[in-house]
C-alpha cells in the first residue's frame, strides 16, 4: 500500500476507535503542518457540514496574523466554518503555559457555544515522545511518563488526537505529495524551550540505545499501569470518600501519602474535583495540605479548603473566593456554575449567579440545612441589581434549583485510551 494510503488508512482508523461521534467536532487547527493535515484528514473521513475549525491568534508573532489568514482559505476551500479567537498574554506567569490555558479557553468556549462534545487536535507521535522526555527530567510518576492518550476529557469535552501515532515526517511528506501548504511556526526551532531541547536530544539518546520505538514501548506501558492504578484508586475512593453536597468527606486512610500511589491518586482527585481543575497540585504541596490537616490545621490548597474532621478524616469544600460571578443572558433557564453546579429557576437578563459567601446570614434558615457554614459560603446564589433572589442549599429557594451534575466516584478516574 502507498505510504500516503496507508497514512489516510491510520487516520481513518483512529477515528473509527472513537466510536459514535457526536457532532459537530471541533478542530483545532493553527497552521503548522500537523494540525494543517489534521484539518485535510478529518475533511476525507467527516462530513465537512459537521466541522468547525478553529484558529487562536496568540498575538505573540507578527506572522500569526496571515497563517492564520491562510487557515481560514483552506477551510473555506474546504468548505468548512472557520472562526477566529483572539488571546492576549496578560505578562503573569508562564507565557507558554498562559498559552495553553488561554488556547483551551478559547476552544471550549466555541465548543459550548456549537454544542460540540469534541475538540481535536494535531498532536502526533514526536509530541508524544517530547512530552514524555520533558516529564522524565522533571521526575514526574506513572501519569506523567503514560503521557498523552488517544482521548481524554476535560471541561466536559472530549479531546481526541487521532495523529497521535502518525510522526511528523509522514504527515508533511503527505502534505506535499498532496500540494497542501503549511505554516512553519519559527519558535519551533527555539533551544529557549523545553520542548524544542528534548527534540532536539532524540538523536542523540537513539545513539545511546533508548531510540524512539523503546520510548514509546515505555509509555506503553506507563499507560496499561495508570489504567490498573485508576481502577485501584475507584475501588479505594469508594470506601474512603463520601461525597455531601459540594464537599467531599475523606478519610484518614486516604491522607496517608508517603507509601502507595492509590492513596496519593485518590487525594489528588479529591481536590481537582473540588477545585475543579485538572492538573493535579504538585506532590509535596499536597503532602503537606494533607498532613497540616491532620494536625488539626485548616488549609488551602488550589481554591479548596482543606479542614480537620472526626476520627482523622478531612473536609474538602470549594474556596468561595476562587469562584467566578456569571452574568446570565436572555433565553437561559439552566445554567453550568463553577464547573460541578447546575442551576435551575426564572432567570431574567442581567441576573447573575455567585459564591453564596458572607449573605448566607440574610437566609434565616441556612442551620436548618445542616451543611456546615463553611460549605454554604460556596455554594450557588442569584442576585439582582445587588440584592440575593435566592440560594437553594442555604434553605432560600424561591423557584431557584442547585444540583451537583459531576458525581465524584465515577467521574474522578477516568480510564483513557
Amino acid at each position: 500500500m502507498p505510504v500516503a494510503q496507508l497514512l489516510e488508512q491510520r487516520f481513518a482508523d483512529a477515528v473509527a476507535a472513537f466510536g459514535d461521534l457526536p457532532t459537530p467536532i471541533i478542530l483545532a487547527v493553527s497552521g503548522g503542518g500537523d494540525s494543517t493535515a489534521l484539518m485535510y484528514l478529518a475533511a476525507q473521513v467527516v462530513p465537512r457540514e459537521a466541522l468547525v475549525v478553529v484558529s487562536v491568534n496568540h498575538g505573540l508573532r507578527a506572522g500569526a496574523t496571515e497563517e492564520i489568514a491562510q487557515v481560514a482559505r483552506q477551510a473555506h476551500a474546504l468548505g468548512l466554518t472557520h472562526h477566529i479567537e483572539d488571546w492576549a498574554w496578560s505578562g503573569q506567569g508562564n507565557l507558554q503555559a498562559a498559552a495553553r490555558e488561554g488556547r483551551w479557553a478559547c476552544l471550549r468556549r466555541i465548543a459550548v457555544a456549537q454544542g460540540a462534545r469534541w475538540v481535536w487536535t494535531g498532536h502526533t507521535e514526536d509530541d508524544q515522545l517530547e512530552t514524555a522526555l520533558m516529564r522524565l527530567a522533571r521526575g514526574s510518576g506513572v501519569d506523567g511518563l503514560a503521557g498523552m492518550s488517544r482521548r481524554s476529557l476535560r471541561d466536559g469535552l472530549m479531546i481526541g488526537r487521532p495523529l497521535l501515532g502518525i510522526t511528523r515526517d509522514d504527515l508533511r511528506e503527505w502534505l506535499t505529495g498532496n500540494g497542501i501548504g503549511w505554516s512553519d511556526d519559527p519558535s519551533n526551532d527555539d533551544p529557549g524551550f523545553d520542548r524544542i531541547r528534548a527534540r532536539q536530544m532524540l538523536p542523540q539518546l537513539a545513539a545511546l540505545g533508548l531510540t524512539r520505538k523503546r520510548l514509546l514501548q515505555t509509555v506503553d506501558h506507563m499507560q496499561a499501569a495508570r489504567m490498573s492504578l485508576q481502577l485501584a484508586a475507584q475501588t479505594f475512593a469508594r470506601d474512603h470518600v463520601r461525597q455531601t453536597a459540594g464537599d467531599l468527606l475523606v478519610s484518614e486512610a486516604a491522607l496517608e501519602l508517603g507509601g502507595a500511589d492509590v492513596p496519593r491518586r485518590v487525594f489528588a482527585a479529591a481536590v481537582c474535583w473540588v477545585a475543579g481543575q485538572t492538573y493535579r497540585p504538585r506532590f509535596v504541596q499536597l503532602r503537606k495540605a494533607a498532613d497540616d490537616a491532620r494536625s488539626g490545621r485548616t488549609v488551602t490548597l488550589g481554591g479548596v479548603l482543606i479542614s480537620p474532621e472526626a476520627a482523622g478524616s478531612v473536609r474538602l469544600t470549594r474556596e468561595a473566593a476562587a469562584t467566578d460571578e456569571t452574568i446570565l443572558t436572555a433565553g437561559q433557564e439552566v445554567i453550568r456554575w463553577d464547573h460541578r453546579w447546575q442551576i435551575a429557576g426564572p432567570f431574567l437578563p442581567g441576573m447573575s449567579v455567585r459564591a453564596l459567601g458572607e449573605a448566607v446570614q440574610d437566609c434565616p434558615d441556612w442551620r436548618a440545612t445542616r451543611l456546615p457554614r463553611t460549605t454554604l459560603l460556596a455554594t450557588p446564589s442569584v442576585w439582582q441589581d445587588g440584592s440575593l433572589i435566592a440560594a437553594p442549599l442555604a434553605g432560600l429557594g424561591n423557584g431557584w434549583s442547585a444540583r451537583i451534575v459531576a458525581d465524584f466516584h465515577s467521574g474522578a478516574f477516568p480510564i483513557e485510551d
